[in-house]
Order: structure tokens, then C-alpha cells, then sequence
């Protein structure tokens, strides 16, 4: 059977029988339905079975949630997961989005709500195996040739890889020309997302980093009160900056001695190869410009086109700042993060060198307030806590 044609299977993990079998039952139609008591045995059934999506208790007894899911992360990475628990907290919720969860639901649940929330997550499931397929057929062409540029120009001239490409972002059905313009963007968005999130597998140290600075770049434009179409654009460019690393080789991104001259012109190599990803794209041009410079410099120093001052794109410049903050506030291979009033110093002494001093200084400004501590909205919003949530949006 195609594995197109194969009906997905879902694990329902929860020591209560009263919502595994009304799951059960809500799922049964359409999917294969396997049931755990427990977080061991939801382990023991992931190692015999292919199982597509998770759904996962966090107080059952024994094995912990948060323990189920870091090793589900760690062990089976393809394997979606959606948390259904009777007692969430924004703490609980936390842990989720750390691990990368498609949804946060609470009990007693719905039939609507539990559908939407599948569908999402083996829509993101399949979007997954497209990707790792095509970035497959593109290491083994990599493999043989390590001209990325030349690789990227084979693909913008072939129609047949550009079809490829189109095929990652194809639907069934027959909408109308505006609906399936819209939707063709909005794939192509989601494709690329999924695709930087799935380069960060290639360096744990890195794991998050995309959706953390594209938050951070969010604030950043909400607090210099851009319009609502200049802050998307700046929240896509920051969650794509770093695209094109699927050309940097893995032990580069990895290496904790300095870089050789040739190895740093390899990974400097990637603000150019990530804008010439998105450029075929139906997607705004100031997006493909962001990537491009967002290593450049304030004082004209930086790469790749040595751009200085204003010259550099206030999205570029935007992301700049916070992705600097993010790689400072983790652990890298050769070093582990750094404390947070260092952080500041070195944002504050690198102002009018590396990094826009207004924009150095109003990142600044937004630290000294935890707003870029924690997302309250969003884990808020994935524990249901509606009047919390509108608090924590306000006060941004």
C-alpha cells in the first residue's frame, strides 16, 4: 500500500479509560487507534509500531509527561505529538512548546476540537516526510557536488525540480484563483518554516533558535509600532535568517576550534544561499533582502555585501540584534551560554559597531522588562487561560 494511501495511526497514551476510549471513538472512522496505560508502554509500542501522532497525558503514573516527550523528541523526532491533560498550567504548557508539540488541549475535550487538532498535526506530519524526502534527493545531489551555489542555479533553471518544489506544497481539491493563490503562499511559507526548523535537527545548539528570534524580532517591531504587514514580514524573515544552512556542512555548524579562512567563507556563504531559497517564492522581496544582510554590520564590517548605517534593511537590522541575543543567551558547541547581564553589556558595547545603537538599545529596553523571558500569550492561549492571556498581550 502507498503510504499515501495508508490510514495514519495514532497513539492515544492516558491511564484514564474513560477518555482513551472516547478518543477511540472520535478517531476509530478514519485512523488506526493504538492505546497505552502508561508512559512505558507508549515507549514500547513506539518501538514495534509506526505510529504517526501522539496523544499524551502528562499526569499519568510512573513515567512523567515531560519525560515522554523528551524522549520521544530525542528517540522517534517524526512522531507529532499533541498534549490532552485535565490539569494544564502555563508551566505544563511550557514544557510542550519546548518540545515542540502541535497543540495543547484540556479536558473534558470535544469532537470538533480534538479533529481540528488532528488534522493540524498529520497535516505538519506529512508537510515533514515531504521535506525529509526532498532534502534526501538534495544531500545525495549535494554529495556529489559541493558548488551549493551551482546547485541552486541547476534548481532555479530546471522546471523539473522546480516542480518538485511545487509538489511539496500541493493540495487535493479545486479552489477558486484567488483561494489557491493564497494558499499556495501560505504552503510555500509553511514549507520553508518546516524546512528551517528542520535544518536546526542538524545542530542540537541550535534547536529553537529560529522561533525564538522570530518572537523576539515580533516584539522588536511591535515596540517601534510597525504596521501589521511590516511585522509579519519582519516575523517570517526572522524565522527563515538562517535557511540557508542546509548548505553548511554539519561538522562546520558543529566545530568548536576556530574556522579556517575557507571554512568561514563556507558558512558565510549562508545569508546569500538562504535569500536565493525564498527568492522563486511567492513571497515578499523585503524577506529575501532580511536574509540576505542580516549579518551585516552597523559600522560597514560585516557580510556579505559589507552594507553600513541605513543602507542595511531595518528588518536585517532588526534581526541582527535579537538573533545575536539568542546565540549569546545559549549554549553553542565551544562554549555554554552566557549570563544575562553580559548579554546586555555586550548588546550595549556593540551598539553603533555591530548593531543599530537605537535598536541596540531599545532590545535592551525590552529585556530589562522579562518580556523576552517567556511568551505569556501564547502559553496562555495553549492552556485555555483566555483572561491571562489578553493581560500578557496588553502589556506588550
Amino acid at each position: 500500500m502507498a503510504d499515501r494511501d495508508r490510514r495514519p495511526t495514532i497513539l492515544v497514551a492516558d491511564d484514564e479509560r474513560g477518555p482513551r476510549e472516547s478518543l477511540r471513538m472520535i478517531l476509530e472512522p478514519t485512523h488506526k487507534v493504538l492505546q497505552a496505560e502508561s508512559g512505558v508502554e507508549a515507549l514500547e509500542i513506539l518501538r514495534t509500531e509506526s505510529v504517526d501522532l501522539l496523544t499524551l497525558d502528562l499526569n499519568m503514573p510512573g513515567m512523567k509527561g515531560e519525560e515522554v516527550m523528551r524522549t520521544v523528541r530525542a528517540e522517534y523526532p517524526n512522531v507529532e505529538i499533541i498534549v490532552i491533560t485535565g490539569c494544564g498550567t502555563v508551566e505544563s504548557a511550557a514544557e510542550g512548546v519546548r518540545y515542540g508539540i502541535c497543540d495543547y488541549l484540556q479536558k473534558p475535550f470535544d469532537v470538533v476540537a480534538v479533529t481540528a487538532a488532528v488534522m493540524r498535526a498529520l497535516i505538519r506530519r506529512r508537510s515533514r516526510s515531504r521535506l525529509t524526502s526532498f532534502l534526501e534527493e538534495l544531500g545525495q545531489v549535494m554529495g556529489r557536488d559541493t558548488d551549493v551555489h551551482r546547485l541552486l542555479g541547476d534548481v532555479e533553471k530546471s522546471q523539473k525540480l522546480r516542480g518538485r518544489l511545487a509538489g511539496l506544497f500541493s493540495e487535493s481539491g479545486g479552489p477558486g484563483p484567488d483561494e489557491k493563490a493564497q494558499n499556495e503562499r501560505a504552503r510555500s511559507v509553511e514549507f520553508l518554516e518546516v524546512l528551517a526548523e528542520t535544518i536546526e535537527t542538524k545542530d542540537r545548539f541550535m534547536r529553537g533558535h529560529a522561533r525564538r528570534v522570530a518572537f523576539y524580532a515580533s516584539l522588536m517591531a511591535d515596540r517601534l509600532n510597525l504596521g501589521a504587514q511590516e511585522r509579519e514580514e519582519v516575523r517570517m524573515a526572522a524565522f527563515l535568517h538562517d535557511l540557508g544552512k542546509v548548505g553548511v556542512p554539519t561538522d562546520l555548524l558543529l566545530c568548536t576550534t576556530a574556522l579556517t579562512p575557507e571554512e568561514r567563507t563556507i558558512v558565510e556563504e549562508h545569508p546569500i544561499i538562504g535569500a536565493r531559497l525564498v527568492k522563486p517564492l511567492d513571497i515578499p522581496t523585503s524577506i529575501g533582502l532580511a536574509i540576505h544582510h542580516h549579518h551585516e554590520w552597523w559600522d560597514g564590517t560585516g557580510y556579505p555585501d559589507g552594507l553600513a548605517g541605513e543602507e542595511i534593511p531595518l528588518t536585517a537590522r532588526i534581526i541582527g540584534v535579537v538573533d545575536a541575543f539568542d546565540a549569546m543567551s545559549s549554549d553553542r558547541p565551544y562554549r555554554r551560554a552566557l549570563d544575562r547581564t553580559l548579554v546586555i553589556a555586550e548588546l550595549e558595547r556593540c551598539g553603533g559597531t555591530q548593531f543599530d545603537p537605537v535598536l541596540a538599545k531599545e532590545f535592551v529596553v525590552l529585556l530589562e522588562t522579562g518580556v523576552c523571558d517567556l511568551d505569556p500569550a501564547l502559553l496562555a492561549n495553549l492552556v485555555g487561560d483566555t483572561d491571562r492571556a489578553r493581560t500578557a498581550t496588553t502589556s506588550q
